[in-house]
């Protein structure tokens, strides 16, 4: 409630009429669930795109199959003052006088495109072609948006081993989705979801992409086990083809899909609290038996004797931020694994980046950020500079200045030493960021 305005209750028929699982009360059988919507302010929902699916039966022109709806109402029930209200002439020469829900122009257009109906009575309806997604108001009953039972099936079809997976995580028809996403978001929204399970949220944002050409981006978060393993690998299945049956690929995205498909999809790892205790380290042995590891006395910014440990940032070993590595406990075992330090820096920077470019100087590795923070344009320089002398800098110096690393840029960042002209060291922001307070 302090956070959205307003908001909107839906009802889910999660289940399908043969198959699936369904709650039991003492009398009735519980077949729905509920999606609640909010906004802020005078937020209002897209229209849903949809086919065309009435009890009528269909009839046919060279376009394709069609419904026929209203397109005016009956001449007795039509008021004479409204601005739409005006007669057009039948193919057979009967006039129609009538309050039209388009302007005569439109008419005429429609007409003139074959998108009338006329009966032999000289009464107009418009054609409503069933392969064409119409733009209508989202009901507060989703009927058509797929089941639990369809959800499961179409999970399992991506991948057998996500089969053990299916009932713990239960996952959401991707239908469904892709319906809510398109009624509350835009077309270059950022769509994110912090409890991802299987990462339908993503499988949908993907689908919608490449059907109507967006540019959404989507943030899953999840911290259960089967990130790897079921989330992320079904992520980069949809990336590599939209359909999929027994683990293989059944179809081919086309050219456009492709075009409109993921390049990339960025993963952060979070340090979590047991990897904090892992890589805390102690310059002085007493100091070290001192400590009592009591979860309440824990903090991160211990006094000097840690000034070393990596996961309080080694501030020496910036020289080499390629190799940078932390103790990882996972599996039951404790791995030491490298850490994408300028990736992190550019996260606690809040640098919405541009562009990541690496360079190199005759086997010197060069990895420049390039983007934005406040409007300020921002670029980040990082390279090797473990064992450096002066002639090193120098030489540092003359290469960023002939690539032209730094031209444009507000401010400039680099790890290290260095002889660049405004070039700021990076080391003490990175270090004051990680253990900024967090804003509420």
């Amino acid at each position: 409630q302090s956070i959205y305005t307003g908001s909107e209750v839906l009802v889910w028929k999660k289940t399908h009429d043969r198959y699936g699982k369904m709650k039991n009360t003492l009398s009735i059988r519980v077949d729905h669930d509920y999606v609640v919507i909010g906004y802020r302010g005078q937020r209002r929902l897209n229209r849903n795109r949809v086919l065309p699916k009435f009890s009528q039966k269909p009839k046919s022109d060279s376009r394709g199959d069609f419904y026929v709806g209203y397109i005016a109402r009956g001449e007795e029930g039509s008021s004479e003052d409204h601005p739409y209200f005006y007669e057009v002439t039948a193919p057979n020469g009967k006039t129609f006088r009538a309050q039209f829900f388009v302007t005569p122009e439109q008419f005429r257009q429609m007409d003139m495109d074959g998108r009338i109906y006329w009966t032999d009575a000289g009464i107009p309806y418009e054609k409503i072609y069933l392969h064409e997604p119409r733009e209508v108001l989202l009901g507060s009953l989703l009927l058509d948006v797929g089941t639990t039972y369809e959800a499961k099936k179409d999970f399992v079809q991506l991948s057998q081993t996500y089969s053990s997976y299916v009932n713990r995580l239960n996952p959401k028809p991707v239908k469904l989705l892709s319906t809510l996403v398109t009624v509350g978001a835009e077309k270059d929204s950022t769509v994110m979801d912090f409890f991802a399970g299987s990462g339908t949220t993503g499988h949908a944002v993907i689908n919608l992409n490449r059907e109507d050409g967006g540019s959404r981006k989507f943030a899953l978060v999840e911290m259960a086990s089967h990130f790897d393993t079921v989330l992320l690998s079904r992520i980069k299945k949809v990336t590599f083809a939209p359909e999929w049956k027994d683990g293989k690929p059944k179809r081919m995205a086309t050219a456009e899909e492709a075009e409109r498909s993921p390049r990339i999809v960025k993963v952060i790892r979070l340090e979590s609290y047991e990897d904090a205790l892992n890589n805390i380290a102690f310059d002085d042995a007493a100091g070290q038996q001192a400590m009592v590891f009591d979860d309440y006395l824990l903090r991160y910014m211990l006094r000097w004797e840690t000034r070393g440990s990596e996961t309080l940032l080694n501030v020496e070993k910036l020289a080499s931020p390629f190799s940078y590595t932390l103790h990882i406990h996972a599996d039951g075992q404790t791995r030491e694994k490298l850490v994408d330090l300028p990736e992190t820096f550019a996260y606690l920077l809040g640098l919405h980046v541009r562009t990541r470019r690496a360079y190199d100087d005759g086997g010197r590795r060069y990895l420049v950020y390039r983007g934005l923070v406040d409007h300020r344009a921002i670029t980040v320089i990082w390279r090797e500079t473990q064992g450096w002398e002066q002639a090193d800098f120098e030489r540092d110096r003359t290469f960023v200045a002939a690539e032209k690393l730094t031209e444009g840029a507000d401010e400039v960042f680099v790890n290290g030493d260095s002889l660049i002209a405004g070039a700021r060291a990076l080391e003490p922001v990175f270090k004051a960021r990680m253990f900024a307070p967090v804003e509420a």
